[in-house]
């Protein structure tokens, strides 16, 4: 589980309930059905009307992705192992990391070292590794979209409630119990807006983000590293093109 994300997440709303408890009100008059409804069922309509079906299905999967840790390797041991398997196949033959190659977790890793053992050429690993790459980050660009579509619809459907709240309120303004309710729609739904934007999907819409940018650079180390195995560079040019890489990278 990604700490992080847990707790900030956690934190955001509990000094959100802490602040409602203090206010020595409680939490009734902050509950409010029809600017949920509003919210919640608006922000949920507009997302489904703004992507595909097909991209909605991965949400699930794209806020596990967020609360859960990526088991990976940091640049520098990803580095090491590929400077490793280059030596072995120096040393040995790509035969050699066959058996190894099939035991790795990284999907992408082990796809890239199994062309490798294919013999596939440079001018051919290349543009597949990349092509996949690529897919990978228009499928990953699209989830953190739609948690960022997500945060400013939550915040566009808080100003619309608040607006149907000041209309209702100021119809009813010869019955004075009529503009409670009203008032409060107006209020709430602005509220939960900004929470929903805030503490939810815009936690997530970051988090998924830095993953995203984490996962890339190393596909690129992977993608950088196979095509000078397969094209027999030194293990030192190797290893220094590799660490130049991770040099550029900002801090």
């Amino acid at each position: 589980m990604d700490k992080s994300t847990v707790i900030g997440v956690a934190a955001g709303w509990s000094f959100v309930a802490l602040a409602i408890i203090l206010g020595g009100v409680g939490f009734g008059p902050y509950i409010d059905i029809p600017s949920v409804i509003i919210v919640i069922g608006g922000t949920t309509a507009v997302t489904a009307g703004q992507f595909e079906a097909g991209d909605l299905k991965r949400f699930t999967p794209a806020l596990k992705a967020a609360f859960n840790t990526v088991k990976v390797e940091t640049l520098p041991e990803l580095i090491e192992k590929i400077t490793f398997y280059a030596t072995e196949i120096k040393k040995h033959g790509v035969m050699q990391i066959e058996q190894k190659i099939l035991e790795e977790k990284n999907p992408f890793f082990k796809e890239a070292f199994q062309l490798l053992v294919d013999g596939t050429k440079p001018d051919v690993l290349v543009p597949m590794l990349e092509l996949k790459n690529e897919h990978m980050d228009i499928r990953h660009s699209t989830m953190i979209s739609v948690f960022g579509n997500i945060g400013g619809t939550a915040g566009a459907m808080g100003m619309i409630g608040t607006l149907v709240g000041l209309v209702a309120m100021l119809a009813n303004l010869s019955d004075p119990a009529a503009v409670g309710p009203a008032m409060a729609v107006a209020l709430l739904t602005t509220m939960y807006g900004a929470l929903l934007g805030t503490l939810f999907a815009g936690i997530i819409e970051s988090k998924l983000a830095q993953k995203h940018k984490v996962e890339m650079i190393a596909n690129e180390v992977v993608i950088t590293g196979t095509a000078m195995i397969a094209a027999e560079e030194s293990i030192g040019n190797i290893k220094m093109k590799l660490n130049a890489i991770l040099v550029e990278i900002p801090e």
